[in-house]
């Protein structure tokens, strides 16, 4: 596994002007959310959704991703007005590694915590412009190395240096955090690790597009429906409409299977895919559900994962590869597969 994460901000609502709906549904996907209240939805960067931070305190934390050494996150930025201040960090743990910041006219700085390693000079980012920007970092106390690219530009890069804070030679997540003053909006995001043998490095500017249900596929309808026999239709809202509408089950092996549009507006390189599901128990009895994947005549229910919460939470599952071919996903094999649940 190399491609860790994916965000579009694309299933949060899409009332342009409105905070992410349901209240709290960051905190679902996310680490730790501070000040969701500081956070709207505005019109993406080539189409769908985007989030403005509008406030210092707005930040955004992943939960743990990975012990790699290497960690890459490429992320599309815009900003209203010249501020200084960190706009992205990596952290072992608690402690603030490798982060990057706006700094005096326009520049991007690459600091290990507090202890400046490198600015760029001649960048002149402007205001109320995109920029899609991406930060490639091995963390190593004595050779590690950072590069800074900004539309597919390298304009800062080193190595043999300092780049680890905490104790140990990685980073394990990252943060967004939002401006001093003006407005800051993300889109578009992906974080990887050097693992693998695909996604372990540079993506170059990347699009997120988001599809939800739009058909039941036969034979795969074992859950039970809160109403109606549509079983796609109750799972299909944007933003998530939470116990209004759903399907459940608990009997291990029972699947449901859905079917959805086919993607458009996006080039035929595509990185992977992250399925999102969201998901509570309602009784004590502990399950574990898996998120699947059918192309072709191939079921793939990868990993599955305990859910142990009454409260919504998001499962997340990263497929790079389609399972009927084993190799990178096509817009073809995308359209043709289908994606759902099983009960573990």
């Amino acid at each position: 596994m190399a491609l860790l994460w994916v965000e579009g901000f694309e299933g949060m609502g899409t009332s342009v002007g409105g905070h992410p709906l349901p209240t709290g549904v960051l905190g679902r996907k996310y680490g730790t959310v501070n000040y969701q209240d500081y956070m709207w939805i505005v019109a993406g960067r080539i189409g769908g959704y985007a989030i403005d931070f509008s406030a210092i305190w707005a930040e955004l934390y992943t939960p743990n991703l990975t012990t790699n050494p290497t960690m890459v996150v490429g992320f599309a930025f815009y900003s209203t007005a010249a501020y200084e201040a960190k706009i992205m960090g990596l952290y072992d743990g608690a402690t603030l590694g490798v982060n990057l910041q706006r700094a005096n006219a326009g520049e991007l700085a690459v600091y290990r915590g507090t202890t400046l390693l490198g600015t760029t000079s001649g960048l002149g980012l402007l205001t109320s412009t995109w920029y899609y920007i991406e930060l490639k970092v091995t963390c190593n106390a004595t050779t590690g190395s950072y590069e800074l690219r900004v539309g597919g530009v390298t304009r800062l890069s080193a190595s043999g240096v300092n780049t680890k804070a905490g104790s140990n030679d990685y980073h394990t997540k990252v943060g967004f955090i939002g401006p001093s003053s003006g407005v800051v909006w993300l889109d578009d995001i992906y974080i990887l690790d050097g693992s693998g043998s695909a996604n372990n490095n540079f993506l170059g500017n990347r699009k997120v597009v988001a599809l939800f249900p739009n058909g039941d596929v036969g034979g795969y309808q074992d859950f039970a429906c809160s109403s109606g026999s549509d079983h796609y239709a109750l799972v299909d809202e944007n933003p998530v409409n939470d116990d209004t509408d759903y399907v459940e089950d608990g009997t291990t092996g029972h699947k449901d299977l859905w079917d959805y549009p086919s993607l458009s507006g996006i080039g035929s390189n595509i990185a992977g895919l992250q399925v999102n599901s969201t998901v509570r128990q309602t009784d004590a009895t502990s399950m574990t559900l898996n998120t699947l994947v059918k192309s072709n005549t191939t079921e793939d229910a990868g990993t599955g994962e305990t859910i142990g919460s009454t409260s919504y939470k998001v499962l997340r599952r990263i497929s790079e590869t389609d399972p009927a071919t084993a190799a990178a996903w096509t817009v073809s094999g995308v359209n043709a597969a289908q994606f759902g649940v099983k009960v573990g």
